[in-house]
């Protein structure tokens, strides 16, 4: 397949990579904007790809992308609410997100990947915290003094707030 077939074929597309947009959002600018973009940039290292018989399966990772690079770029989202998200939110994180699945799906791989970096005795403890469970109730249930969980909760805070420093 020649260079002039292959960006033909991109063209053709199009329609395909618009449908795989409204995955992301459902705004018809960002839509094309997307489209366009990802376009542009399979055009760029269409020689990078000249052989691939998976073309749509590389016009979306390059669409996916751009579309997290333009999501995590983003100044003014929107708030979801979400109990993953309220997690996010006790730890100091309050910029909104849009409501967007993709964008939810996202943060929500973020939070539990960051939640199983902690161990287990520390991921039980924050997660009892943000359930509401009171500092005097967990130092009963640990057995340890009120002023030691204080400093575990905020330990772990401190330690998921630089895991998510992206989001804010």
């Amino acid at each position: 397949m020649e260079n002039k077939d292959l960006n033909l074929q991109l063209i053709e597309y199009r329609s395909v990579l618009k449908s795989l947009a409204y995955k992301f959002t459902n705004d018809p600018e960002d839509i094309q904007d997307l489209v366009q973009e990802t376009l542009m940039r399979a055009l760029k290292y269409v020689d990078q790809f000249f052989h691939n018989p998976r073309v749509i399966s590389w016009l979306f990772v390059i669409m996916k992308n751009i579309y997290i690079n333009h999501y995590r770029n983003r100044k003014h989202r929107h708030l979801y609410e979400n109990h993953k998200v309220s997690q996010l939110q006790d730890l100091g994180c309050h910029e909104p997100f849009t409501e967007n699945t993709v964008e939810k799906s996202l943060v929500l791989k973020d939070v539990e990947l960051a939640l199983t970096k902690l161990s287990t005795e520390h991921k039980e403890m924050f997660e009892y915290h943000v359930q509401g469970y009171k500092y005097k109730e967990l130092s009963e249930l640990y057995r340890l003094p009120e002023g030691t969980i204080k400093s575990r909760i905020f330990l772990i805070r401190k330690s998921l707030q630089k895991q998510f420093s992206h989001y804010m």
